[in-house]
């Protein structure tokens, strides 16, 4: 059908190229954009607030605290500003963080929490995630930047396995010991953006 107008209007004086190069264009104008990645930290600076919601398995709330977070550049550039406030308590409920640029190009990053522990942070597919242990559990956070919400979730389980298996026969891991654990407990914070970047 497209190539029958095109003989016919080319018989009219329009040359095929140039009808082929306008419907490209117009189908090119007519496809959505592709959504670009946000950028870090750019597109992540800013205030911030939200609700903190922690749930145990299966979907038990356990409680919703309000909070804000402020994320800015520090004068020096090395580090950014990560203040969370819960619970409008800017005493009991203030968590002054930092977040030190390690290796920016690889995606290595730091949490300073002011009081000799740092954790390390790892971006990676536009998450800022880290793993660590407190005690006998296990945590991962993960940040994630979706247009103007940000969500901060945590998961943690106990590191005592509740099962311990070896494969056998395809598809088994070559034998080695698998162990699994059980997730104890979730916390999720949806947050949206208050005001643009501003300096810290």
């Amino acid at each position: 059908m497209i190539g029958a107008r095109a003989r016919t209007r080319a018989q009219s004086g329009v040359p095929a190229r140039l009808l082929f190069c306008a419907l490209a264009l117009a189908a090119a104008i007519a496809r959505p954009a592709a959504a670009q990645a946000p950028r870090f930290p750019d597109d992540w600076l800013g205030d911030w607030s939200g609700t903190l919601t922690t749930v145990s398995a299966p979907d038990s709330v356990r409680n919703r605290i309000p909070l804000t977070l402020r994320i800015a550049r520090e004068d020096t550039g090395s580090a950014l500003t990560w203040r969370t406030v819960f619970n409008a308590d800017t005493v009991r409920g203030l968590r002054d963080y930092r977040l030190i640029v390690r290796d920016a190009a690889r995606g290595r990053y730091a949490t300073d929490e002011r009081n000799a522990i740092l954790l390390d942070e790892t971006l990676i597919a536009g998450s800022l995630i880290s793993v660590f242990q407190v005690g006998e559990r296990m945590l991962e956070s993960r940040y994630t930047l979706r247009g103007d919400t940000l969500t901060h979730d945590v998961t943690w389980w106990s590191t005592t396995p509740t099962s311990v298996h070896r494969g056998a026969g395809a598809n088994a891991e070559e034998g080695a010991e698998i162990r699994t654990f059980r997730v104890e407990g979730r916390q999720k914070a949806v947050m949206t953006r208050v005001r643009g970047p501003r300096a810290p």
